[in-house]
């Protein structure tokens, strides 16, 4: 960052003036005391620099980029210049713990459990489907993107095991208009988007708004897949082949506002809206043959379907705070729904069974009620005590239509399913020189109930109490190293998907939901080291994290029909150890590598099944700004190595990419991009492997891998003033298997 200062003739007679009279007062015996010529001296210079102004001085330091606090590290994107012209996906490449691999799969910390959050509380339409929404979010509106490492008892224990917190601009009181635009194309798959985001205030009324429209052509998502298996009960060996075609519209959009009638009230406001349109169609040959290689049978499937799915959802918080420094009351309430069906159509030729084909409706359902109280209260200058209350009441339904065609044979399976989480917490955080500490502890009550609309089942209910405890200490060695130590609980609780119990068929496969699944723990002990100064940034952690009882697929062989299911099987200890590094050698340059390595021993006793897997995830970038307003980045990394389940683990795969991007106009508004990724080569190959269990095999999947893509944005307006949010809010840390992607 660099700061221009100017000084006018008015600041340098006061630079004179103050070094004047010391002159003066030197050659004085009364240093109190100035004679009439000394003062004429003094005159006269003044008067010779009245007409003088400097050129300028130019300050210029880097602003650090990486922040610490006890419970998180956070990036902050604004000082980073590639945010101009980047999308949130491809800045959180940039993210101390976060990893992309090459088909924009997320991992925090080195997992894939962890919670997308905007401004401290959750964004169900972003969490639904991030990919595409965080490609689609301009970097320039986001001011920094946090990994809450350690979240505390205010936080819901469930599936909290890391936040990553996306922190839009907030700021001034600047009145006007602000907005840009921006479009993508990509070849050869064919891929469209345009975005739009727009920013007004109107007296003590901020309002922000987004909108996205993506379009994907049909080879946006063309793979094949040959998978090779054997059936370890019966010696019959299988060799299938699917090729997989699909295309999507998408759309996003995002409305805040926020007022704020007084220094002591504000209320803030969201809502959001996502729909997208799923079409895919896969051709699978299959063949079998018996021990011995003699053929059984072989037959293909044709298959299509289409899913429309759309969510809605919005949020408002009333937070007062009182005429004590930092003390605020919060009132929230929040509505999450989302809606999805899916039309199915298989058909069969030559399959050994009776029916030659699948028809299918399935019809899913959310809705989710959400009431908090917080209240945060500081105290005796280094102490500060929060506390609060928190209802949840969360109902799903499904509904799923099959007819086996030329067969009597139809099913229809309704399922209902209710939950109540109430809530109770507090926290108390210490804060004095080097050391911050906090502990808090969580208590949840949550009654899960199952009915059976159709009465096929009986309906059931359970009830759970949960007490969850977190505790954490930071000590600075130094204002460049740290150290900090933590201990947390997280809970994952079964989603409809794994609960619902209707049976889905094929000529060598059967598989059905659990409603008698229950909720696990997972417990987790972390050491983190940080080194910030500013050319380099170094951040170090490791630790362990145990569970049991956890949910897990659970599959076997009944004669050659394969049976899968959920349970709560899966027995996981993990040991890991991440690293960021952030080198900053030159002007212009910045490199930056984030990486992780773990060690998972993932076992079922009930099972006897045992699988341990090291996994490794590393990515490297380098920006560099060139002559004529030009600005390169290049990155590439590897992804893969763990255990993808209790029975089998994944490959490695690589990605690679390189951009060329500038800017033009009056303060840089329009900027063209493009950039080239994985150019050496046609497809990728992503292999994976089962080890254990009743059936083993080997799959490779094929996917295009080249691909250019052009964007062009165009930033308009000067409004500096960004909508507001409370300091607390409602935060949901939802399911597993809850039909929502992460």
């Amino acid at each position: 960052m660099k700061t221009t200062l100017k000084l006018c003739s008015l600041c340098l007679m006061v630079l004179v003036a103050s070094n004047a009279p010391a002159y003066a007062v030197a050659q004085q015996p009364d240093a109190t005391t100035f004679d009439a010529d000394s003062a004429a001296v003094t005159d006269s210079l003044l008067r010779a620099f009245d007409n003088i102004e400097l050129q300028g001085i130019t300050v210029t330091a880097q602003r650090q980029l990486i922040k610490q606090e006890i419970d998180r590290v956070s990036y902050d994107v604004q000082a980073d210049v590639t945010s101009r012209t980047s999308t949130v996906l491809e800045m959180l490449r940039k993210v101390p713990l976060v990893t992309v691999d090459a088909q924009d799969n997320i991992r925090v910390n080195g997992s894939t459990t962890f919670k997308i959050y905007r401004n401290g509380h959750p964004d169900p339409s972003l969490s639904n489907n991030p990919k595409e929404v965080l490609k689609s979010l301009p970097a320039n509106s986001i001011k920094r993107i946090e990994v809450i490492t350690n979240p505390g008892a205010k936080y819901d224990a469930e599936g909290t095991d890391v936040i990553l917190n996306i922190v839009t601009r907030d700021g001034t009181s600047f009145k006007g208009v602000s907005g840009a635009v921006d479009y993508q194309q990509t070849f050869p798959n064919d891929n469209q988007s345009i975005s739009l985001n727009l920013t007004t205030q109107l007296d003590k009324v901020v309002t922000s708004g987004y909108g996205f429209f993506g379009h994907t052509g049909d080879e946006a998502f063309h793979d094949k897949t040959t998978t090779n298996s054997v059936n370890q009960l019966t010696g019959d060996r299988d060799l299938s082949v699917d090729e997989n075609k699909g295309n999507i519209n998408f759309a996003y959009s995002n409305l805040s506002a926020s007022w704020e009638p007084d220094t002591l009230n504000l209320v803030s406001m969201s809502g959001s809206y996502m729909l997208y349109h799923l079409g895919a169609s896969n051709i699978t040959d299959f063949n079998r043959w018996d021990a011995n290689d003699n053929p059984l049978f072989e037959y293909t499937t044709n298959y299509r379907s289409k899913t429309n799915y759309y969510n809605l959802d919005g949020r408002i918080d009333y937070e007062h705070r009182t005429h004590r420094k930092n003390e605020a009351i919060t009132l929230s309430y929040m509505i999450d729904s989302w809606r999805q069906r899916t039309t199915s159509f298989t058909r069969y030729q030559d399959a050994p069974t009776d029916y030659t084909g699948i028809d299918g409706n399935t019809w899913q359902q959310f809705a989710e009620h959400t009431f908090q109280l917080d209240w945060t209260r500081p105290f005796a200058q280094y102490h500060k005590f929060e506390t609060g209350l928190k209802y949840i009441y969360r109902l799903n339904r499904s509904h799923d239509q099959r007819d086996y065609l030329d067969t009597e044979l139809t099913s229809d399976d309704r399922f209902d399913h209710t939950t109540q989480v109430g809530a109770a917490y507090a926290s108390y955080a210490y804060n004095r020189g080097p050391w911050s500490a906090r502990a808090g502890l969580r208590y949840e009550h949550s009654r899960l109930s199952g009915k059976y609309p159709d009465g096929s089942q009986e309906d059931f209910s359970s009830d759970l109490n949960d007490w969850v405890p977190n505790a954490s200490v930071k000590y600075n060695l130094n204002d460049a190293n740290s150290l900090t130590l933590a201990y947390k609980t997280s809970i994952h609780r079964p989603g409809i998907q794994y609960l619902n119990p209707a049976v889905t068929l094929s000529p060598t496969s059967r598989s059905y939901g659990n409603p008698d699944l229950s909720s696990s723990l997972m417990h987790t002990i972390s050491l983190t080291w940080m080194h910030i100064d500013s050319k380099f940034t170094l951040n170090l952690s490791s630790g362990f994290r145990r569970g049991n009882n956890g949910i897990t697929n659970v599959q076997w062989a009944e004669g050659d029909i394969i049976v899968s299911t959920f349970g709560n099987e899966w027995q996981c200890s993990q040991v890991w150890l991440s690293a960021y590094a952030q080198w900053q050698p030159f002007d212009g340059t910045d490199i930056s590598f984030n990486g992780d390595m773990s060690y998972a021993d993932n076992r079922s006793d009930n099972l006897g099944i045992k699988i341990s897997r090291l996994s490794a995830n590393f990515y490297a970038s380098l920006t560099q700004k060139l002559p004529w307003k030009l600005r390169l980045t290049a990155n590439g990394g590897i992804f893969g190595g763990g255990a993808g389940s209790l029975y089998g683990y994944q490959g490695y795969v690589g990605t690679y990419s390189i951009g060329l991007q500038r800017s033009f106009l009056k303060d840089d508004r329009l900027t063209i991009r493009v950039a080239a990724t994985d150019f050496i080569g046609k497809y990728d190959y992503i292999h994976s492997y089962v080890t254990r269990g009743d059936i083993l095999s080997t799959s490779s999947m094929r996917s295009p891998r080249h691909q250019l893509s052009v964007g062009v944005s165009y930033r308009f307006g000067s409004l500096k003033a960004q909508v507001k949010s409370t300091d607390r809010t409602i935060e949901n840390n939802d399911l597993q298997g809850s039909g929502k992607k992460k």
